[in-house]
């Protein structure tokens, strides 16, 4: 994972509402939730929460397609492995 990609995924799980986000989305049955569903479990305006996804979005750290003219969101998990594996690389925490 290169410095770039690598320091947008840290910034993204940073803040508290959206590491929420992500594990709402993550802990969704189906493996991807519908925006409007995200809004219902957090208590703040629909504009806000298109604000994280749309950072997690770019940080790659999920997915978005739409159905009809809902949007849904899925965790990207290849990103999700490659920061924890380069966290652990920089941490030098690799094998333990």
């Amino acid at each position: 994972m290169d410095e770039r990609r690598f320091q947008k995924a840290a910034k993204a799980l940073a803040d508290p509402r959206r590491f929420g986000i992500l594990q709402t989305i993550a802990a969704s049955n189906a493996g991807k939730i519908c925006s409007g569903n995200i809004c219902e479990t957090v208590s703040v305006a629909q504009a806000t929460v298109s604000h994280h996804l749309k950072e997690l979005t770019e940080a790659d750290l999920i997915t978005p397609h739409c159905e009809g003219q809902f949007k849904f969101f899925a965790v990207n998990y290849e990103t999700i492995n490659d920061y924890i594996s380069e966290l652990k690389n920089r941490l030098k925490l690799e094998g333990k």
